[in-house]
């Protein structure tokens, strides 16, 4: 019997200093929170428990899973192997800032068989970095990659910002350049978006800092696309670049539609076309008995995710799937698939939709064209 492949994200709340720019669901708190919040983290993935599922991917996301003490990470790990089927080539990803790693944490992180590391790196510009509330600097980033690689990591992936306010194509240049000489595997390049409510989005409007043009930003963008293709890194979703194949599983699992189980303060799970939704609220979540907000998509809401997914990766959608779901993108948007192929916008191979590279800058207008 084939088990269905599923993933699973585990949510730290928690961080050191809260970057100026960030509205995730994390934030400062005392050792007795951080205890109580494992206890009942552990109290969840148990309730959870299912062998029904091929775990082919762990994410621990935050907040800053680095910042808390390693003995923590590795319970968690424990528990899911205890408590689910989790594939004997599973990639285990956990996301870390500089300032919290050590050798002593490294060494623990890859006994415990953590095998991917996504370093919140941002920039490389140490103006940059304190226009944004980031604790590390470049010298520090750069002493902590080669320390990862020293102690086994050989993916790692390290997150670049694209329109920190005094940022120049120079010192996002500068940035990418040393990653690549340090020869990291992924790259993920983000546009800075300014949400409401956080500490920089106050400082713009107070016209404390100056944000970057956002046509400059885009140019900043495709030149960056350019340099890293050159230097080995395939784009294969519009902000994500791997070197010798080592993509995101989780991260592509999310694209292209694989189940997931969520389990942490505002964590989502996506399960058989249903999605489950956690409490955001801190003192809720450590008082709940684990009953979820739930929503089943429609089939409408299935083909757009499909779409809007699908076209932001290099695999693009697949026709078929679309068909199953009772839309007939071939009869239905003939003139725009049409349109958008003669045009070298899209691709069509092998029954899937696919944005051409080159076009990934105008994939919300594609995407429009294509949706029921």
């Amino acid at each position: 019997m084939t088990m269905t492949n599923a993933m699973i994200y585990i949510h730290i709340p928690f961080c050191d200093s809260k970057c100026f720019y960030c509205n995730f669901a994390s934030g400062i708190y005392d050792d007795n929170t951080k205890k109580k919040y494992f206890d009942k983290l552990i109290d969840e993935i148990k309730f959870n428990a299912t062998k029904d599922f091929n775990i082919t991917s762990i994410y621990i996301g935050g907040g800053t899973p680095s910042s808390v003490d390693a003995d923590f990470i590795s319970r968690i790990i424990q528990v899911i192997k205890e408590n689910y089927i989790v594939d004997k080539n599973a990639e285990i990803s956990m996301e870390a800032n500089p300032c919290s790693l050590s050798k002593e944490k490294l060494l623990k992180y890859k006994q415990i068989g953590i095998n991917r590391l996504s370093i919140g790196v941002q920039s490389l510009d140490d103006n940059c970095l304190k226009l944004i509330g980031r604790r590390h600097t470049k010298k520090e980033a750069i002493e902590k990659i080669k320390l990862a690689k020293s102690c086994g990591f050989e993916n790692i992936n390290c997150d670049v910002l694209i329109g920190i306010p005094s940022q120049n194509y120079r010192k996002l240049k500068n940035t990418v350049k040393n990653l690549v000489r340090l020869k990291v595997s992924h790259i993920s390049a983000y546009m800075l978006i300014n949400e409401p409510n956080t500490l920089l989005t106050k400082k713009i409007e107070n016209n404390e800092v100056k944000t970057v043009n956002e046509d400059k930003c885009v140019v900043f963008y495709d030149k960056i696309v350019k340099f890293l293709h050159r230097h080995g890194y395939e784009r294969y979703e519009v902000s994500n670049f791997a070197k010798d194949n080592k993509m995101c599983k989780q991260n592509l699992g999310y694209w292209l539609g694989t189940d997931y189980l969520g389990f942490g303060l505002a964590s989502h799970s996506y399960v058989n076309g249903e999605r489950y939704f956690n409490t955001s609220n801190l003192k809720e979540y450590l008082n709940s008995d684990f009953n979820y907000k739930k929503h089943k998509l429609s089939n409408q809401e299935k083909i757009e995710e499909r779409i809007m997914l699908g076209l932001r990766t290099k695999f693009g959608v697949s026709i078929e799937t679309l068909k199953n779901l009772g839309y007939d993108i071939t009869k239905s948007k003939k003139n725009e698939l049409y349109m958008l192929k003669s045009n070298n916008f899209i691709t069509i191979n092998d029954n899937k939709i696919i944005v051409n590279k080159n076009k990934f800058g105008v994939l919300n207008q594609i995407i429009l064209k294509l949706l029921p």
